[in-house]
């Protein structure tokens, strides 16, 4: 009796331990590059012809992929771009997601793209969340969302999804899990990856913008931009 209540015991803390930390991981998306020579959108780290220039892209479905048991779902936003061979609009989830389930072999059925043509920008990417929460209920079990974000966009970020009163009536406890860190944990040579591209012209121009972006939301005159 005591064996089999002991065994039930150890299957219990095993169950405890692989319980998903969040009901839903979400991904902030990214903005995405065409590449001619391949046929195909990529996710690079730096998009030159991009105003904030700083992007890193890629890096973060390879961190989604490290961090996908931390929940049942993974929702994926982004807004569009143009591709410019076909001069149709392309979503920017949908092929994150790709890159996702096709490279890093992220199961398909766990992935949701929700991002939405018009909403490119931080602000829609917090609308298509909410948006998806109210449509669906059933997801909100511990009311805990992990969001994915790289260093350079969370202080800002943050301060936008903090601003939404949505998350705060409902009970819904936000926790930030950083591109960076999470690939730095992974093997350490992502942080020299990381230091140098910190410290390229294109970050100091991103973080000049981010900064303006932080003080644009303490006064009230935050506008998005894609």
């Amino acid at each position: 009796m005591r064996k089999s209540i002991e065994s039930e015991r150890s299957s219990l803390e095993m169950v405890e331990e692989i319980e998903p930390k969040f009901d839903a991981l979400l991904v902030l998306g990214a903005v995405m590059e065409w590449n001619d020579k391949r046929s195909r959108w990529e996710f690079p780290s730096i998009i030159q012809h991009y105003a904030g220039k700083l992007v890193i892209g890629k890096a973060r479905a390879l961190a989604t992929r490290e961090v996908q048991d931390e929940a049942p779902i993974i929702l994926v936003t982004g807004g569009s771009d143009k591709n410019p061979r076909t001069g149709e609009i392309e979503s920017r989830s949908v092929e994150l997601s790709k890159l996702m389930t096709e490279r890093y072999k992220i199961p398909k059925e766990k992935i949701t793209s929700m991002g939405k043509i018009g909403a490119s920008h931080t602000a829609g990417n917090i609308e298509n969340l909410i948006q998806y929460l109210e449509d669906h209920p059933e997801v909100l079990k511990t009311k805990r969302i992990g969001i994915l974000s790289p260093r350079f966009q969370k202080e800002r970020v943050a301060l936008m999804f903090e601003e939404n009163p949505y998350f705060k009536d409902c009970g819904i406890k936000l926790e930030w899990l950083i591109v960076e860190d999470i690939l730095e944990d992974r093997d350490p040579r992502y942080k020299k990856w990381a230091d140098a591209l910190y410290a390229t012209p294109e970050a100091e121009i991103n973080r000049q913008m981010e900064q303006k972006g932080i003080e644009n939301l303490h006064s009230g005159k935050y506008k998005p931009r894609t």
